[in-house]
């Protein structure tokens, strides 16, 4: 029964009536005239999603070629020269996109990340040396000298007029710390954060859709149905044997998941590091290209025809149906706020008179004590 006067199907599925005679007790089996009895009820409705197309980049064209190719294969359609080419062919070009984010990961890690580190370290080093008056505890000494005031911000050896002591080298470095200004900072760290989970989200629910929802079988023959009824239409992954869903897991889901939750730490730290606000913008928008690689590789160098067999293959749904609930229109929201525990975790955060160091390890034992001593000469370098 589709509701009329309810809005659009839901993502062009069916909304089905779902009638219940009591909240929470009765389920469709439940008599008509009981729940007419109910006239204070509500008619639940039933999302049922339609199929889910792959994504267009590498990640999606392996998932094809290796279930179309080796279908085509199992029920002897076509060339198979043709069918292990493309096989080839795709997972050469999953390889070596793996394989230039993985050097990229390494080479940022190497060059840009740890200069960035060591820089930002040897600032702050020398704010703490200069404010506290020396009276300074060793925290570090390799592989940079990293000192600490006693006592912090609030203690006796802090003096906030030493700060026209340092060089204007020295003012700018320690006032351009990421974490002297911890709202602005921690809003570009939740931007790019929330720019991976968005790729981990995409990962999860691809690995549900291909693998949890996907049914088990014994031969690859049975792995395609045929979903609009052409002949040499679209088809969706119904069904998979143990070994296909094995293959899929380790080559393409767990390195995309892999590759993005190291490049959202490298992303915050590298971010935490950078001593200059333009410059933290600027590289918060620099870090996506590693991920959208995937999708260049697939635009330049993937051929038309296989281009159109991705558009014409489907998976099933992460959640085939999904009954109307809070959950369901408020539940992505929890990837919201997995991003904001996230950050706030990462980087810390300060109170009156104490302070909660996070995760990071850029600004080891970091004291929180160059926001206020920073606040007039912001104010005077940023005036316009």
């Amino acid at each position: 029964k589709i509701f009329k006067g309810a809005g659009a199907p839901c993502a062009q599925g069916t909304m089905r009536d779902s009638r219940t005679a009591k909240i929470g007790g009765r389920n469709d089996s439940d008599s008509e005239s009981e729940s007419n009895d109910n006239d204070g009820g509500y008619e639940a409705m039933e999302c049922e999603w339609p199929n889910v197309g792959l994504d267009e980049d590498i990640f999606g064209l392996s998932i094809c070629s290796l279930t179309r190719d080796f279908w085509l294969l199992s029920v002897k359609k076509g060339d198979p020269v043709n069918r292990y080419s493309r096989v080839l062919t795709s997972f050469t070009l999953l390889f070596g996109c793996l394989a230039i984010q993985i050097f990229l990961l390494s080479q940022v890690k190497r060059f840009v990340s740890a200069k960035a580190v060591h820089d930002v370290r040897i600032a702050y080093d020398r704010f703490e040396h200069v404010m506290y008056d020396g009276h300074t505890t060793v925290f570090a000494e390799t592989p940079t000298l990293e000192r600490r005031g006693i006592g912090g911000e609030l203690g006796q050896f802090f003096n906030k007029t030493n700060f026209y002591k340092l060089s204007d080298e020295d003012q700018a470095s320690a006032c351009r710390i990421p974490l002297s200004q911890p709202l602005f900072f921690w809003v570009v760290l939740f931007v790019w954060s929330l720019v991976c989970m968005r790729e981990i989200r995409v990962t999860k629910e691809l690995f549900q859709g291909l693998i949890t929802n996907t049914q088990t079988c014994d031969s690859m023959q049975n792995a395609l149905e045929d979903e609009d009824g052409i002949e040499g239409g679209a088809f969706v992954i119904a069904r998979l044997t143990v070994g296909m869903k094995i293959a899929l897991t380790f080559l393409v889901i767990l390195p995309r998941f892999g590759i993005t939750a190291y490049l959202l730490w490298l992303g915050c730290r590298w971010l935490l590091a950078t001593n200059n606000f333009a410059d933290l913008i600027l590289n918060s928008v620099a870090l996506e290209f590693i991920l959208c690689l995937k999708d260049v590789l697939y635009l330049a160098m993937v051929p038309r025809r296989s281009q159109l067999d991705l558009a014409d293959t489907t998976i099933k749904p992460p959640q085939p149906k999904e009954p109307e609930s809070l959950a369901a229109f408020t539940g992505t929201v929890s990837w919201g706020l997995v991003a904001a525990a996230w950050v706030t975790c990462y980087m810390g955060f300060r109170g009156f008179g104490w302070h909660v160091n996070g995760w990071q390890q850029v600004l080891r034992e970091y004291q929180w004590d160059v926001h206020n001593v920073c606040t007039q000469w912001v104010l005077e370098r940023y005036a316009v």
